[in-house]
């Protein structure tokens, strides 16, 4: 669609986020003469196929497998190094083998398994949601995460178009968002939450949050239905509620391993009956359901050479693999899309719909695109008349897909969500209460010493100790009272 075809037909924008899977782990199958049997879409034929095989460290070749959802035994590895040894680039070749996901693994663990959940291929029997959006909409195979990297510098570059940092750590820095580019220019936004938004980790923008910008996931059939159309939001983003969060609203549905997918179909088909439920808002609507990173799954589509560079230093070479991504609504075609595509695709939608004319949305989103990663506007079309919404059947909820509802493995997206909580808390108390009540419980839970400090602030100054009155002791006393020893500092990490 061009940009005038989007300002007279598509008024609202909507973006689903979920957390940490690959394109072959989830649509693989689509490929598959015994689930899918599409030959347009580059997934998975053969699970046997030489080409897929990651060799382990006894030199076995291990091949993907299919299997069914359930909660797996952890979080795969997902930082810059282990994703650089999953990418496996050989330099003779000058190319990516994609083979090197089981050594990463098993550099994790330290174990070597028979196999190994990173090369798990979903059945669509397990994926009641997005398996009946990807029969009835755009599939987008030539979908990459942003960077070879982890969860915060990808969300970063999906809201932001740029990042500042290189991995996930405790803080998410400042930057200039999404939201902010909709203020500045009077259009009309709102997220709507499952748990905890993830952008509580980001200092400036945890005020907002409290705002009505910011509203829960169960006010959206309400706001649907007694909203009238110039109080409907222009771009809307809804956020699942996250597995690293401390606190939960709905419980965790996000598709963060280790969870089980379940969860997050279900969160999915809410969101798409709610939204699809009003037909004449459906009929001008853009849903994008998309993925921030691959996790650490398999997956066997090389990166795209599309190099960012940040002036702080932060620099990659290619973005990261491929994640699963549904363009849903009227103006989605059934079929696939094969154009290059990241999650910086969505805010040049944003810019094309909402923007003046012929405006990029920044110029970072813009060096992108001159490397040839496109805009969801190349996906969508006017002649696809879908407007009619797809049933979904086969949701259902076990005790099973809740075993790891809540996992307790420490890592720094989970330390910088407890940080966030506890800041929010500090500056908006009343607020943040009032806002998401799950977080007095959890304040209240910590000890001062399992309490995280603000950071962003100085700590006030200890008081002074008083000086209490020196006891009288005997010469024989005195004699036996060792001397105290100042204990020797660790250096910091």
């Amino acid at each position: 669609m061009t940009p005038q075809e989007l300002q007279q037909h598509v008024e609202t924008i909507v973006v689903v986020m979920m957390e940490n899977r690959s394109f072959d782990h989830v649509l693989g199958y689509l490929t598959s003469p015994t689930y899918g049997n599409r030959r347009d879409v580059d997934g998975i034929a053969d699970p046997q196929d030489l080409r897929f095989l990651n060799p382990n460290s006894d030199g076995q070749g291990i091949a993907p497998f299919w299997t069914d959802d359930g909660p797996l035994t952890s979080d795969f590895p997902h930082d810059p190094s282990s994703i650089a040894t999953q990418l496996a680039y050989a330099d003779i070749k000058k190319t990516f083998l994609m083979n090197g996901f089981v050594t990463a693994f098993e550099n994790a663990f330290h174990t070597s398994v028979h196999q190994p959940s990173v090369m798990g291929l979903l059945r669509p029997s397990s994926l009641p949601t997005t398996a009946a959006l990807a029969a009835k909409y755009t599939v987008c195979d030539r979908w990459f995460a942003c960077l070879p990297t982890s969860t915060a510098p990808n969300r970063l570059m999906s809201m932001c178009g740029y990042s500042d940092i290189r991995d996930t750590g405790t803080i998410v820095p400042n930057q200039a968002t999404v939201y902010e580019w909709l203020l500045d220019r009077g259009i009309s936004w709102r997220v709507y939450y499952a748990g905890l938004p993830f952008f509580t980790l980001m200092p400036k923008v945890a005020p907002l949050i409290l705002t009505s910008h910011f509203r829960p996931l169960s006010d959206l059939s309400k706001d649907l239905a007694e909203g009238d159309h110039t109080d409907w939001p222009q771009v809307m983003f809804i956020e699942p509620d996250y597995a690293d969060s401390p606190i939960h609203g709905r419980g965790p549905c996000d598709n963060h391993p280790p969870l089980a997918m379940a969860p997050g179909e279900r969160f999915l088909a809410e969101v798409y009956q709610t939204l699809s439920s009003d037909r004449e808002r459906w009929a001008r609507t853009v849903l994008i359901v998309t993925y921030d990173e691959h996790g650490g799954c398999f997956d066997h589509v090389p990166p795209l050479p599309v190099k960012y560079r940040n002036p702080n230093g932060v620099a990659f070479e290619t973005t990261g693999p491929r994640v699963p991504t549904l363009v849903v609504g009227p103006f989605a075609p059934a079929g696939v899309s094969h154009v290059n595509l990241d999650n910086t695709s969505i805010l040049q939608l944003i810019a094309e719909r909402f923007g003046r004319p012929g405006e990029m949305y920044s110029p970072e989103v813009a060096g992108r695109r001159t490397q040839h990663i496109g805009s969801v506007s190349a996906v969508l079309s006017l002649s696809a008349k879908n407007s009619k919404p797809r049933r979904l059947v086969g949701l259902r909820s076990t005790a099973r897909d809740k075993a790891v509802a809540t996992p307790i493995a420490p890592s720094p997206l989970r330390h910088a969500f407890e940080r966030a909580a506890t800041d929010l808390v500090a500056r908006h108390k009343v607020e943040a209460f009032t806002k998401f009540p799950e977080l007095r419980g959890y304040i209240e839970s910590q000890t001062p010493s399992r309490r995280i400090m603000n950071t962003t602030e100085v700590p006030p100054p200890a008081p002074a100790s008083k000086k209490l009155p020196r006891k009288k002791t005997s010469k024989k006393a005195r004699r036996t009272v060792q001397p105290r020893r100042t204990p020797r500092r660790k250096p910091s990490r």
